[in-house]
C-alpha cells in the first residue's frame, strides 16, 4: 500500500510534468508563429501622383485651389516683341511653357482657353469655349502638351469681354480660383449685340465668386491701362502684372499659386495693423538687398500676410501694403536694384504659420516672407 507521503510526491510530479509540457508547447507555438510571419516593412513615403488627393509635399503650400489661363491669340498680339525674334503672341506661349515647367505637380483644378473662337458666342456651345485644356485636374505633363499646341498665328480682334463671359460658366468650383488673363485691355463689342462691358463682367464675377484676377498687361494706350487697373480693383487679391515682368521671369507667373519656403531669410514681422518696417528687421532686408546685388541672376519674391483680426478685405489690402513696404525699403537702400528684382504677392490672412488664438501666434502671422528664385 502506497504511503500518504508517496502519493503527495507522485501528484506533485504529475503537476510539474504538465507545467513543463505546457511551457514547451507554448514556446514551440511562439517560435512557429515568429518563423511564419514576415517583419513589417518600413512605411514608404507617400508619393504625390498626378490627379490624386494625396497631401502635397511639406515643402509646397498651395495658395489657391483652382486656376484658369485665358490666352489672347488676337491680331493685337502679332507685333514683334522687343528684339527677341518672337511676336508678343509667341512670347506669351513661351512664358506659359516656362512657368509650367517650374510648377510642382499639385492637385489643382485647371483649364486653358482662348479669349474666343471665330464662332458666334453661345454660352452652351462647345465651339465658343474651344478649350485647349478642358477644365479638369492639373497634370503637369498633359498641361505642357496643351500649352505646346497653343496657336502662334494671330487671328481676329481682341475680345476681352468674351473671355470674362466664359468665366461665368466655368466658375463655382470649391475654394479660391486664380484667373491668369493675357490682354492688351481692348475689346471689340459689336453694336446691337448684348454683351457686358469687361469691367461690368469682372465686377459681377468678383462679387459672385471667390476669384482673383492676374492680368498680364500688353496695354499700349492710357485708356487700356486704366481699364486693366480698374478690373484689378474689383477686389483686393487681383493685380496687374506688366508683360515685360513675366517675360523676364516666366516662372513668376504661376508662382502665385504655391509657396516654397526656403529658409534663407527670416520673416519680417509687423506690429498689429501696421505696415512700416520696424528697426529690428532692417538687418534682414539689408542682408537680402546685398544678396541680390551679389547675385544678379536671382530675384526675391516678397509675400505679405496678416493675422485674422479684421475683415478679409482689410487684411488683403494690409498684406499688400506690407509687401510693398519691404520692397520700397530695398529699392531705397540699394540704388542698383529695380522692381523686377523684387516681385510681390499678397494673401491676407491665408496660410497662418501659427495659431491666431494667441497673441504670440498672431505676432508670427503678421509677416512678409522672403523667397529667392533664380530666373531661367
Amino acid at each position: 500500500m502506497i504511503s500518504r507521503t508517496s502519493r503527495v510526491i507522485k501528484n506533485r510530479l504529475i503537476v510539474l510534468f504538465f507545467l513543463v509540457a505546457s511551457l514547451i508547447a507554448l514556446s514551440m507555438l511562439s517560435v512557429t508563429a515568429t518563423a511564419g510571419s514576415k517583419p513589417n516593412p518600413p512605411k514608404a513615403k507617400p508619393v504625390l501622383r498626378a490627379n490624386t488627393l494625396l497631401e502635397a509635399p511639406s515643402e509646397y503650400v498651395k495658395m489657391a485651389d483652382n486656376f484658369f489661363v485665358l490666352y489672347d491669340p488676337s491680331t493685337a498680339m502679332s507685333v514683334p516683341y522687343k528684339n527677341t525674334g518672337m511676336t508678343r503672341l509667341e512670347m506669351s506661349k513661351h512664358i506659359l511653357l516656362k512657368s509650367n515647367a517650374a510648377m510642382p505637380d499639385l492637385p489643382w483644378q485647371t483649364g486653358l482657353y482662348p479669349h474666343w473662337q471665330n464662332v458666334m458666342w453661345l454660352p452652351a456651345s462647345p465651339g465658343s469655349f474651344h478649350p485647349y485644356y478642358a477644365l479638369q485636374n492639373y497634370h503637369k505633363k498633359k498641361f505642357a502638351a496643351a500649352l505646346g499646341k497653343l496657336p502662334v498665328i494671330s487671328f481676329g480682334p481682341p475680345m476681352l469681354q468674351m473671355s470674362l463671359m466664359k468665366m461665368e460658366h466655368l466658375l463655382g468650383l470649391p475654394g479660391r480660383t486664380e484667373i491668369f488673363l493675357f490682354t492688351n485691355g481692348e475689346d471689340a463689342r459689336f453694336q446691337g449685340v448684348d454683351e457686358p462691358a469687361p469691367l461690368t463682367q469682372a465686377e459681377m464675377l468678383a462679387k459672385k465668386y471667390d476669384v482673383c484676377f492676374t492680368l498680364i498687361s500688353s496695354a499700349t494706350t492710357p485708356r487700356a491701362e486704366r481699364l486693366l487697373h480698374r478690373i484689378a480693383e474689383v477686389n483686393d487679391c487681383s493685380q496687374v502684372i506688366d508683360f515685360d515682368t513675366v517675360a523676364a521671369h516666366p516662372e513668376h507667373l504661376f508662382g502665385r499659386l504655391y509657396m516654397t519656403p526656403d529658409g534663407l531669410f527670416e520673416n519680417v514681422l509687423f506690429a498689429s495693423a501696421k505696415a512700416n518696417i520696424r528697426r529690428k528687421y532692417r538687418k534682414t532686408l539689408d542682408r537680402l538687398g546685398q544678396y541680390l546685388v551679389d547675385n544678379p541672376t536671382h530675384y526675391a519674391v516678397l509675400s505679405g500676410f496678416c493675422d485674422i483680426i479684421g475683415t478679409e478685405k482689410y487684411n488683403m489690402r494690409l498684406s499688400q501694403r506690407r509687401a510693398e513696404s519691404a520692397q520700397k525699403y530695398l529699392l531705397h537702400s540699394f540704388s542698383t536694384l529695380t522692381k523686377d528684382r523684387i516681385l510681390l504677392y499678397w494673401y491676407g490672412y491665408a496660410h497662418p504659420v501659427a495659431s491666431n488664438k494667441t497673441a504670440a501666434g498672431r505676432r508670427l502671422n503678421r509677416r512678409v516672407s522672403i523667397m529667392i528664385r533664380k530666373g531661367f
